[in-house]
């Protein structure tokens, strides 16, 4: 596909700080100047002296764009209807939608159209918010998200156009789950772009209740299950709303609200369940309680900003697995950290070579491939990753891994800000079953957040809540205990993990960075339970030599706020952790996991 030369630029306000409009239009003008830019405002404030501040604001930029104009509403037409109005003016095929309180950030635009232009599968492509990203999951190699944020998403006009654009009847909130729902079942696939970043102003504080949002998204969310979902999804909807209207209030004004939203979805539910959308192929719709998707851990989570920008080692080591290995590498590629380098050790032959020759050729230098010829175990492969690594600071990330675009900005950010040696994130634990080798294709079952917990010496020392992709440490750690012990291949990260915090300890970033996959079949996860039962008693051996410098109160601080060991463990705790010793056990406890986070 050739570039992309046009853009349609549609901006909504409703009594928009005249600021904020500002350095949006300040934004625009400063981004991808080769290409036509036709910036068109509506203006739904219903208030004269709120359209003359927003008129009034346009002016010094009269003269920058293709073409800028201002639409004033005679009444409020809520967001999807106010941009279906601009987008039947638009000329171009692109829409380039942007709440005012948004600003594009250098270089995003271009690499947002760049994206477009080569990606004829996809209808949208939504922007990474800062300071608060939105914390909806998306696949970290494809790409693919659940739903776009209107906030600031580019869309195909054709496809925006072919499904009817936005639903007038959801009024604010939701309606761009509708659209990228109906966009999803005509069999178009939606793309979320962590390297385009704009700052939204949606929250002044992190956690902030905003009673509008609420009232909004309550009552889209009981007309969505009326479209999408079945009977039951309804009465699950309005008994969450019944459960809602009963407890006490946070704000004033927000059981009425509630009670508004019971009478405006009766009204409007013959509309939606009469414009129905089948579930098929390419879409299912996704009902998590009053949300609409998979959320990944840390909603409110910003990264402290960086003073330096350290290199960064990623150690891969892999076996006889290129089409694994090429997910892995596109995850690292996709990081928003600006200096960042691979090693790759093939344990074996070089059967991933050619691949990494021809697919990741524009990686060079920055990409170091090695094959050991012959077997020698991940232990020793993990040191030659080591050993070959010139950055400041190590990852590793086994060949079915998967890092998140944010993994790293957000761990040394942290590591960097706490001047501490070692720092791991949150993962998510996702059993996968294999359909295909080559191609590779496979299904993933189910998405859980096994490991949460601040960093505790004494359950360190008692099971590995640090799955290794998760862990970013300085090489001084390295280079003061050594790599892995290579009698060991397997629990060898939990070993490592275990010395280098005997004089050091690491702080958790509470955010879902990255994810690793367990075997979904039963007889195959039966033998690595087995496998790891054994290594487990080997390496809890090997700790009986190991000696901890650290002080007697803070042993005694930890043993006392121990995951483990504080306090006797209850009833259902135990019955949790016999479970999880047998497949069928751990099956029980994992669905339980999931209806815990559904309610």
């Amino acid at each position: 596909m050739s570039a992309i030369q046009a853009i349609d630029i549609c901006i909504v306000c409703y009594r928009s700080d005249v600021a904020q409009l500002q350095r949006l239009l300040q934004s625009i003008r400063e981004a991808a100047p080769g290409v036509a830019r036709h910036v068109s405002i509506w203006d739904n404030s219903v208030d004269e002296d709120a359209s003359v501040a927003i008129r009034g604001a346009l002016q010094p930029f009269a003269e920058d764009f293709s073409s800028l104009r201002c639409e004033v509403s005679e009444g409020n037409l809520g967001f999807g209807q106010a941009n279906n109005a601009l987008a039947r003016q638009a000329r171009s095929p692109w829409l380039l939608l942007l709440n005012p309180d948004t600003a594009l950030l250098p270089g995003s635009l271009e690499r947002i159209l760049a994206q477009a232009a080569c990606d004829p599968a996809a209808a949208a492509w939504e922007f990474r918010q800062q300071p608060f990203e939105h914390p909806k999951n998306y696949h970290p190699v494809t790409l693919e998200t659940e739903w776009v944020s209107g906030a600031a998403v580019l869309l195909r006009r054709r496809a925006f156009e072919q499904i009817g654009g936005f639903d007038p009847k959801l009024f604010l909130y939701g309606e761009d789950v509708d659209l990228s729902w109906r966009l999803r079942a005509s069999g178009w696939k939606l793309r979320y772009l962590p390297q385009a970043s704009v700052i939204h102003d949606s929250y002044r504080y992190a956690g902030e209740v905003k009673p509008q949002q609420l009232a909004g998204s309550t009552l889209a969310n009981l007309l969505l299950r009326a479209r999408y979902g079945s009977w039951r999804d309804v009465w699950q909807g309005y008994r969450m709303l019944w459960r809602e209207i009963r407890v006490r209030e946070a704000f004033a004004g927000r059981r009425r609200a509630l009670l508004r939203n019971l009478l405006r979805s009766l009204r409007l539910l013959p509309h939606f369940r009469a414009s129905r959308v089948q579930a098929g192929e390419h879409f299912q719709p996704r009902f998590a309680a009053w949300d609409f998707e998979l959320r990944r851990k840390g909603a409110f989570f910003t990264a402290p900003a960086a003073t330096e920008q350290p290199l960064v080692s990623i150690l891969i080591r892999t076996h006889r697995r290129p089409e694994w290995l090429r997910e892995a590498l596109l995850s690292v590629e996709r990081q928003t950290w600006p200096h960042i380098e691979i090693i790759v050790i093939e344990d074996g032959p070089d059967l991933a070579r050619r691949m990494i020759d021809i697919e990741f050729a524009h990686l060079a230098p920055r990409l170091r491939y090695h094959a050991t010829g012959t077997a020698v175990g991940r232990a020793q492969a993990g040191n030659l990753a080591l050993a070959m690594a010139s950055g400041e600071w190590f990852n590793f990330l086994d060949d079915d891994d998967l890092l998140y675009a944010d993994h790293v900005e957000n761990l040394l950010s942290v590591a960097l800000a706490e001047q501490v040696p070692g720092v791991y994130g949150i993962a998510w634990e996702v059993p996968t079953e294999v359909e295909s080798a080559k191609p590779l294709r496979y299904r993933e079952t189910d998405w859980l957040l096994r490991f949460q917990m601040p960093f505790n010496h004494a359950t360190l020392w008692l099971e590995n809540f640090m799955p290794i992709q998760t862990v970013l440490f300085h090489r001084r750690l390295y280079e003061r205990h050594g790599g892995f012990d290579v009698e060991m291949d397997q629990l060898e990260d939990w070993n490592l993990w275990t010395r280098y915090t005997l004089e050091d300890r690491f702080v958790l970033v509470d955010k879902t960075t990255s994810l690793y996959r367990v075997p979904a079949r039963t007889e195959v996860a039966i033998r690595r339970q087995e496998a790891l039962d054994q290594a487990y008693r080997a390496a809890r051996e090997r700790q009986q030599a190991m000696r901890a410098a650290l002080s007697p109160a803070l042993i005694i601080d930890e043993v006392r706020s121990s995951h483990s060991l504080n306090q006797a463990p209850t009833t259902a705790h135990l019955a949790r952790r016999l479970a999880e010793r047998f497949i069928p056990g751990r099956m029980l406890v994992n669905w339980l996991l999931r209806r815990r986070r559904a309610v």
